[in-house]
């Protein structure tokens, strides 16, 4: 086990380094300035000064190694966009509305997606059926970006019914936490669905009824426990996801979280911004699934046995 568990730290570390790596010289091809329109105002001088503040005189290798050198000591460098704060303290300040719109959004995926597969599963090809599934591929289909806008526009301004935006009080979490949340019931449901189906002809369910246990019965105690295992297996993924995916859905419903942080660092071209930010979002991911890997390994060791595999 000690060995699997090396193995696959060590696959992680890799994989940040290639996505660092990546991120760094693929940010220096963007167009424009990272001084934004300052720059044109600033004589040559000054900006070879402001050049020389951050490095950016010096050959891109020779950058490349000494942020490499400062994300090791867990210093992710100074915004362009904030001279006055470091990358850490932004995601410091703004990460927390980002988990908590993330999480939100998860409770609603998890409460409404495994409710609406088992509903499905006990309705099968009937009318409930067929309507679960509906939005289930609706929500598969259609990406946050397009429901945000409509439930912003009909469900907060036209109807009046929940703020169409900002992140003031409780009232204001629900239309961005729903949005950021419907492709995830999509999934959920859809797992739920063929789960209960295949549980529902195993042979002791057929036992269970005939015993004479009751519907209620069988669905709670051996149905629903036996059905949502491998849904569970993916949450973790899924949860990720959820709390990394928030990037429009911010923007949409004005909450200040790094998605914000990141599209703005991208229009203005703030290098340490955008290669911090997917740093911290890929390193938030990639630890999760180690962790996953860890876990199904101590489940199954035909897992950490496999050489190779």
């Amino acid at each position: 086990m000690l060995k699997y568990t090396l193995r696959r730290f060590f696959y992680m570390l890799v994989t940040l380094w290639v996505i660092i790596t990546l991120t760094f010289f693929l940010m220096k091809l963007l167009p424009g300035n990272p001084f934004g329109e300052s720059a044109a105002k600033l004589t040559p001088e000054n900006l070879q000064i402001l050049r020389e503040q951050y490095g950016l005189d010096k050959p891109v290798w020779q950058q490349y190694l000494k942020y490499m050198g400062n994300v090791l000591q867990g210093d992710l460098g100074i915004s362009y966009q904030y001279p006055t704060r470091s990358v850490v303290s932004v995601i410091q300040h703004s990460f927390k509305a980002s988990l908590e719109l993330g999480l939100e959004s998860l409770i609603f995926a998890i409460v409404i997606g495994l409710a609406l597969g088992t509903y499905a599963a006990l309705r099968h090809n009937k009318a409930g059926d067929y309507t679960a599934m509906l939005i289930a591929i609706v929500g598969i289909s259609v990406p946050s970006f397009v429901i945000g806008p409509l439930l912003s526009y009909f469900v907060g301004v036209k109807w009046g019914i929940l703020p169409p935006g900002l992140w003031t009080g409780p009232e204001h979490r629900v239309l961005p936490a729903l949005a950021l949340s419907f492709g995830t019931i999509a999934i959920l449901a859809r797992m739920m669905r063929a789960s209960m189906l295949d549980v529902a002809n195993q042979d002791y369910i057929k036992t269970a009824k005939s015993k004479g246990l009751t519907s209620g019965a069988i669905i709670n105690s051996h149905m629903l426990r036996n059905a949502i295992l491998p849904v569970i297996t993916i949450l973790g993924p899924i949860a990720v996801n959820v709390v990394t995916g928030t990037l429009v859905v911010e923007i949409i419903f004005a909450v200040p979280g790094l998605g914000s942080q990141f599209v703005s660092s991208i229009v203005s071209n703030d290098y340490t911004m955008i290669t911090g930010l997917t740093l911290f979002y890929a390193a938030i991911l990639i630890i999760v699934l180690f962790i996953t890997d860890i876990a199904y390994g101590l489940v199954d060791p035909r897992i950490r046995l496999g050489k190779g595999r």
